[in-house]
């Protein structure tokens, strides 16, 4: 056990939020219904989309001071287009109900 331990890398403070960014971001894309998620499965469910984006826009601005200025307008854009997808998709699901 302490032998893998030794072989795994050790994560910044930084690299450990980015992967937890990455991680939401991806699930946000899933319940938006526009991709899989890890399991395979595609589904939308806009109120989960919208608490993920809630989530990345809090942690945006906490990293905006601490993260090199280019990675911080990668996660501008990152949700930047989550926020347009979520807009387009609740307005589809709107017209769709009616």
């Amino acid at each position: 056990m302490q032998e893998n331990e030794e072989k795994l890398p050790k994560l910044s403070m930084e690299d450990l939020i980015l992967l937890f960014f990455n991680t939401i971001s991806a699930r946000c894309w899933a319940r938006l219904g526009l991709t899989r998620d890890e399991y395979g499965e595609m589904y939308q469910d806009l109120k989960q989309a919208r608490l993920g984006i809630d989530v990345l826009d809090a942690v945006a601005r906490v990293l905006k001071d601490n993260v090199d200025a280019e990675i911080y307008k990668e996660i501008e854009g990152i949700i930047g287009n989550l926020k347009l997808n979520y807009v387009n998709q609740y307005n589809k699901s709107k017209e769709a109900q009616g």
